[in-house]
This record gives structure tokens, sequence and C-alpha cells, in this order.
């Protein structure tokens, strides 16, 4: 299954964090030394939440809209 979902990027005094408010109670949080660095470990955070939630066969959380959040896409290889 392929899910798209709304992220936050901020630069904290040398590093990024990056955010899935739609997914950050189940721990969609993380950072890094880059954008990019953050954005893959955030990628890496929600496939695993997403495979999980799809062998549990719990319902997927939908997507919150933020205000200049960027888009991430995520693709579980499932069905």
């Amino acid at each position: 299954m392929e899910y798209i979902y709304s992220v936050l990027i901020d630069k904290n005094s040398g590093s990024w964090t990056a955010r899935c408010p739609a997914m950050e109670e189940f721990g969609a949080r993380t950072g890094g030394e880059t954008k990019e660095e953050a954005l893959t470990h955030l990628h890496s955070i929600l496939l695993m939440i997403l495979l999980d939630f799809e062998e549990k066969e719990l319902a997927i959380p939908t997507d919150k809209m933020v205000l200049n959040g960027a888009k991430i896409t995520i693709n579980t290889g499932t069905e």
C-alpha cells in the first residue's frame, strides 16, 4: 500500500527535526544533522509503524493537513 502524509521539518541550532503530526503519538518524530537525514529517518519510522498497523490489521490513521508542511510517501510493498 502507498500512504502519503504531511510532515513538518524544522531547523534547530545546527540539527533538523522531522515529525508527522498524524503519526506522532506512535513515535513519528526524529532528527538528523541534515534535512535529508531527518526525512530519511522519519520515512523509516513511518514504514515500521505502518507495517505494524497492517500486520495487526489496525485502522491506518488519516493524514493531518498542516500549514507549510511537506509530503512524504511511504510504500509498504503490500496490497
